[in-house]
């Protein structure tokens, strides 16, 4: 056991000075010459991103501008000329996150091994092929063009659909009536993702049907702009007409006209059962229902088995009341008006979003996060973060309610065990063995985005048949933390610690109502005005200025959420591993770790309404002992006033 320990004691030295080494050869080079692929491989503490990050920090602030005299104005100093230097090294203020995600799909996106991940994969090359394939188009496809070309119950009448939108003399003339069936093709639409006339959607063995609540209804010049590529060389009043009997049906629909013939309750031929209400289910809707079913192939054991729960009835029988007594015509129009419009795809990243589910499965395989930490250490590291929140809140629930107080044994249980929690959940909702069987039948076609995306649409919308319902925005839920999870470890893979604490950290506090305090918040506003007609000077002092009531609260709470956010870093700090390294890379640009913090939140600032954002974040730093203490600021200074505000008073 002795010379084991030894050898480990051994093996550790040896892995400490050569990280050192590591971080002072690239240090030292940084300057010199660019970074190369070695460097950035051997850098196994920081990225090359991490050090542009820190870079661009340093350009930004002005060191010819006094810290203490204006933080902001020193922070902010040289944001004009660093963009101006070099735009594509400047980072936008707010788009760490989703841009760092997005930065990690598209470069990992061709590397996914799954059979989720490889369908993801092939939709969005497949979504990337339409413009490059089109570059080289001497008269490339309209988006009108690729829908019939793509989407299969399209293609069908692609000959009479390229005339469309159909007037009456024309719907009449080619007999289209028995062609062409609105009630079909809403239908097919609805069950492959694009909800057109109703929204049905499903939890486990359950069918909820509800009325569109966002039912498209633009103005009538917005009509005729969406309508000018599909009327393009047509006569001008044909886009007038087309669009205004459009808008009278969405207008009747969403109940804004009156109907010709009010449907009353005595006109309804069913029964409602105890406590629920029934929907009319006339020729139209039962003719609806069966396409719709016949398209995601449910067997009739399936949906009598199912709960139905019709939602909003009154909202919906009005709805189809309108479409009784419209013509087939106009509804055919506006169906598929909508379908054009909502296929309308101008972002491939949406992919990632749409179907994230699928992506969070091929994510948590951990396939192509190997390479940079395992997911035990990326666990490992969530726990502690979360385990520091949950230590705060329930200190704050025990000294602020009643409940608090009467059970104090109650709040103070063991920390919220994040880890176990997210790999249970994982194992059931992001199944793999259950997501393969689900997508083994969807079969891409090449050159075809539209048409695959319904196909993945129509697949995971009957799977949502087959899982419980989970609310992906409920924080009390497994699958809230399993999303922040992921977004947490890609945006610590591209950006140092304090950048999480100055973006996700800050923005959690603040949304926190366990900051609010009204007692704290009027003290604040007395305390703040008091400090502006004490040091306020337009020369000296100008960062003094009087502020309103809204500017006071929001001082307050970013005061507060600031301070909070900080302990959580330093925290962090305390147990991070390459704590040692991140402090030596810090010293090599002049930071370090008691004052990065305040940089990287006062920089995503810059350039955003600097009157209000200067205002609060001078006169939230100023009264900050943590500020004081990381910058030193003499008893002259304007940012170390005499007396400070908002010391001790809610906590």
């Amino acid at each position: 056991m002795h010379w084991k320990l030894q050898l480990a004691l051994l093996a550790i030295v040896i892995n400490i000075v050569r990280s050192q080494n590591d971080t002072e050869s690239v240090t030292d080079n940084t300057e010199a010459e660019p970074e190369t692929e070695s460097d950035v491989e051997s850098g196994q503490f920081f990225s090359h991103l991490y050090k542009s990050n820190l870079r661009q920090m340093v350009k930004i602030k002005n060191d010819s501008l006094d810290p203490c005299d204006d933080f902001y104005a020193h922070a902010c100093g040289n944001f004009d000329q660093a963009l101006k230097e070099d735009p594509d090294e400047s980072l936008p203020p707010y788009l760490y996150n989703k841009q760092d995600r997005m930065g990690f799909f598209t470069a990992q996106v061709a590397n996914f091994q799954t059979l989720p991940g490889k369908l993801i994969s092939q939709l969005y090359s497949e979504c990337r092929q339409r413009g490059q394939s089109n570059a080289f188009c001497v008269n490339p496809p309209t988006h009108w063009e690729s829908l019939l070309s793509e989407i299969p119950f399209l293609a069908q009448h692609e000959t009479v659909l390229r005339d469309w939108p159909f007037l009456q003399h024309q719907w009449e003339r080619r007999h289209l009536n028995g062609q062409l069936n609105w009630i079909a093709l809403s239908a097919q639409l609805a069950a492959h993702g694009v909800p057109t006339l109703l929204n049905i959607y499903f939890a486990q063995e359950t069918i909820y049907v509800a009325p569109l609540e966002d039912l498209p209804c633009p103005s009538m010049e917005d009509f005729q702009t969406s309508l000018s590529d599909v009327l393009e060389g047509r006569h001008h009043r044909v886009s007038h007409v087309i669009s205004h009997e459009m808008r009278v049906l969405c207008r009747g629909m969403r109940g804004e006209l009156p109907l010709a013939r009010s449907l009353t309750r005595k006109d309804r031929t069913t029964t409602a059962s105890p406590g629920q209400e029934q929907l009319l289910l006339d020729e139209n809707t039962m003719d609806y229902f069966q396409h719709f079913f016949g398209s995601l192939n449910f067997s009739k054991e399936q949906l009598e088995r199912a709960r139905k729960f019709p939602l909003d009835v009154d909202k919906i029988t009005t709805a189809w009341e309108v479409l009784r007594q419209t013509e087939p015509r106009i509804v055919y129009n506006y169906v598929l008006w909508q379908a054009k419009e909502h296929l309308r795809y101008p972002d491939c990243y949406r992919v990632s979003e749409e179907f994230e589910r699928l992506l969070h499965a091929e994510y948590w395989q951990w396939h192509v996060l190997n390479s940079h930490l395992s997911r035990e250490v990326a666990l490992a590291a969530y726990q502690l973060h979360t385990t520091r929140f949950q230590q705060r809140r329930r200190s704050s629930l025990s000294q602020r309610d009643w409940y608090g107080y009467l059970l104090p044994a109650s709040v103070e249980k063991k920390e919220l065990q994040v880890a176990r929690i997210l790999q249970a959940h994982a194992q059931h909702y992001l199944n793999i063995s259950e997501l393969n069987e689900t997508y083994s039948g969807v079969s891409f076609k090449r050159n075809s985005f539209h048409g695959n995306l319904l196909l993945l649409r129509r697949a995971q919308l009957r799977h949502s048949f087959e899982s419980p319902y989970i609310d992906e925005e409920d924080v009390n839920q497994p699958a809230y933390f399993l999303r922040h999870f992921l977004h947490f470890v890609l945006l610590s893979l591209y950006r140092p610690t304090f950048h999480y604490y100055a973006t996700q950290g800050l923005e959690l506090w603040r949304q926190s109502r366990l900051l609010l305090d009204t007692d704290g918040s009027y003290t604040a506003m007395d305390c703040l005005e008091r400090q502006s007609l004490q040091h306020f000077d337009a020369e000296l002092a100008p960062i003094y200025r009087s502020l309103s009531f809204d500017e006071i609260k929001e001082i307050f709470h970013f005061h507060r959420s600031f301070q909070t956010s900080l302990r959580d870093y330093r925290f962090w700090l305390q147990g991070e591993r390459f704590a040692f390294a991140e402090t030596f890379v810090l010293q090599y640009f002049g930071l370090n770790p008691q004052r990065v913090l305040f940089y990287a939140v006062a920089q995503q600032l810059c350039n955003r309404q600097a009157d209000i954002f200067a205002a609060q974040l001078n006169r939230g730093y100023m009264n900050m002992p943590e500020f004081q203490e990381a910058f030193k600021c003499g008893a002259a200074k304007p940012m170390n006033p005499s007396a400070r505000c908002m010391i001790n008073m809610c906590e």
